[in-house]
């Protein structure tokens, strides 16, 4: 059976990183977590994180990078372009210091008016390429999410078309299959399509009209069929729940994203 190493999104279950959160992550099996990058943009904050970082127990797999309108490069106004790049090369500076291997954009905000799609795809395009160029020389990872609606980069030809624009040695691809929504039925298709450009995942499920961000079984997608999709490109990138999970306490979240983790790798053959 593959086993896809245990990790989540700390967005979903905690709004600090300290010690107790990282004890607590290690007592449920975590392997691997990805950090927002809210949590890193002071400087305490950063030296606070690095000694969290320890050679063994959890450790951060990705950070995900500021998104909304004012973090937009695809935007076209020049000047809020220009800061929304600025700000994405100094997340990658962050994780070149923190040693995070992958950071995690969007290509956009929403919404994109069909008008503006091409123009804004360029810009969006040139500001990858200026962070590009900062990810590859600190030697970083950037993964562009697969997003909803009318979002660039909300198709795997869209995705695809940026990734070989843009070099496959440093961009890829974070599948959130939460952001399927009437494509649903593709996703197999879809981990197959990506192939090896598929670096980054964010695991929950959703209903067939919008993001739900549920624990896996509990929506319309085809887990055994992601799994074995999975299995058959030979992922080995980050798999990382970002899941809303009821409970009274971290642990008792904790407690249901592991159980649930065990029986989605029980699907393997």
């Amino acid at each position: 059976m593959t086993h896809f190493p245990f990790g989540l999104s700390l967005i979903f279950v905690s709004n600090e990183l300290d010690q107790s959160l990282v004890n607590e992550l290690a007592k449920a099996g975590v392997v691997t977590y990805e950090i927002n990058a809210r949590h890193l943009l002071q400087e305490q904050q950063q030296v606070s994180a690095k000694h969290l970082f320890q050679p063994t127990g959890p450790r951060p797999s990705s950070i995900h990078a500021l998104f909304g309108a004012e973090y937009d490069f695809s935007r076209l106004e020049p000047e809020v372009w220009q800061t929304a790049v600025d700000q994405a090369v100094n997340i990658v500076e962050i994780a070149a210091n923190l040693n995070i291997p992958i950071l995690v954009f969007h290509a956009s905000a929403e919404p994109v008016l069909p008008a503006e799609r091409a123009l804004r795809m360029e810009r969006a395009m040139e500001g990858f390429r200026i962070i590009g160029e900062k990810a590859q020389e600190t030697g970083r990872r950037i993964a562009i999410e697969y997003l909803p609606r009318t979002c660039l980069g909300n198709t795997t030809e869209e995705l695809l078309a940026l990734v070989s624009r843009l070099g496959d040695e440093t961009f890829g691809v974070c599948l959130d299959v939460n952001h399927l929504m009437d494509r649903y039925a593709e996703l197999p298709q879809i981990v197959r399509n990506l192939g090896k450009h598929l670096i980054a995942t964010h695991i929950s499920d959703c209903d067939a009209a919008d993001e739900k961000h549920w624990l896996p079984g509990q929506g319309v997608l085809n887990w055994p069929g992601f799994m074995q999709a999975l299995s058959d490109i030979k992922y080995q990138g980050p798999f990382t729940y970002e899941c809303d999970v009821e409970g009274n306490n971290l642990a008792e979240k904790l407690t249901k994203m592991q159980s649930n983790y065990r029986w989605l790798n029980g699907l393997i053959p």
